[in-house]
C-alpha cells in the first residue's frame, strides 16, 4: 500500500495525508500550525466530524470551503449556510467523493464513527465511540453503558481495519484500557492502532494489554504537532 503521513493536532484531532489527498478528523485545535500548508496546496482536503462536542467541532472549519473538496459530517454540525460539498450523516449512512467511500457507525455518546475506504486502505476513527466507565457512576449506569458499547461493537465486529483512532482517556483510571481492548479483540487492526481523547496524561499501555495485543502497531504521539511517517 501506498506511504502516508498522520499529524496529531490535539485532542481527537488528527490531519491524514494520503497519496492523492488529505483527511482532516475532529479538529479542535491546531496550535502547531499543521493545517494551513495543506490548505494551501494541491491535494484535495476532506473534513471529517463524529459529533458536535465543542473538543471535536469547530466552526472555522466552514471557513475552509473554498479549499475543501469534501465534508462528511454528522447532521448536527450542518453549516449556516448551505455548501454543495457537505455530507450530513447519521449512524447508518454512507456517502462517496472521488476515491473515498464513507460509512457512519454509531457512538455510545454523541454523533458517530466513521470507516473509510480509500484504495486499498480502510481507516476507522472512533470519535467518541468507547467503553464509558466511570468510577462515580451507578453500577446499573455502567452495565448500560457497558452494554450500548458491545451493542455497538457487534456492528463492527470482524470488519478488518488498517488504521484505527480510537479513545483511551486517562480520567477511566483502571477503566481506561477497557474500550480499546475490547474494540481490539473483534475488530482486526493491521497496519496503527492510535490513541486519542487522552484528557489527561499520555497513554503508556499495561504490561496485560502489549502482552494481549503484542501484534498490533502502535503510535502515541507524545506532543501536538507530532507526526508519523509510514
Amino acid at each position: 500500500m501506498d506511504s502516508f503521513r498522520i499529524f496529531f493536532l490535539s485532542h481527537s484531532g488528527f490531519l491524514m495525508e494520503l497519496s492523492d489527498c488529505v483527511l482532516l478528523f475532529d479538529v479542535y485545535r491546531d496550535p502547531a500550525k499543521v493545517i494551513p500548508p495543506f490548505l494551501a496546496g494541491e491535494k484535495p482536503v476532506y473534513v471529517f466530524v463524529s459529533h458536535a462536542h465543542g473538543d471535536h467541532f469547530q466552526p472555522v472549519i466552514y471557513d475552509w470551503a473554498d479549499r475543501t473538496a469534501g465534508y462528511f459530517v454528522h447532521k448536527d454540525c450542518a453549516p449556516k449556510r448551505p455548501l454543495p460539498q457537505v455530507h450530513l450523516m447519521e449512524p447508518g449512512d454512507a456517502a462517496a467523493a472521488d476515491g473515498l467511500s464513507v460509512s457512519m457507525y454509531g457512538s455510545t455518546d454523541e454523533g458517530g464513527s466513521f470507516l473509510i475506504r480509500h484504495e486499498a486502505r480502510t481507516i476507522f476513527h472512533a470519535g467518541d465511540l468507547n467503553w464509558w466507565h466511570w468510577a462515580g457512576e451507578n453500577d446499573e449506569e455502567n452495565r448500560a453503558a457497558r452494554d450500548a458499547y458491545f451493542a455497538e461493537l457487534e456492528m463492527l465486529s470482524g470488519v478488518p481495519v488498517d488504521v484505527a483512532f480510537f479513545p483511551v482517556d486517562a480520567r477511566q483510571a483502571v477503566a481506561r484500557e477497557w474500550g480499546v481492548s475490547a474494540f481490539l479483540a473483534r475488530v482486526p487492526v493491521k497496519e496503527l492502532l492510535v490513541p486519542m481523547h487522552a484528557f489527561g496524561s499520555r497513554w503508556c499501555p499495561s504490561y496485560a494489554f502489549r502482552w494481549r495485543f503484542s501484534s498490533v502497531p502502535l503510535w502515541i504521539p507524545e506532543k501536538e504537532g507530532d507526526v508519523l511517517e509510514r
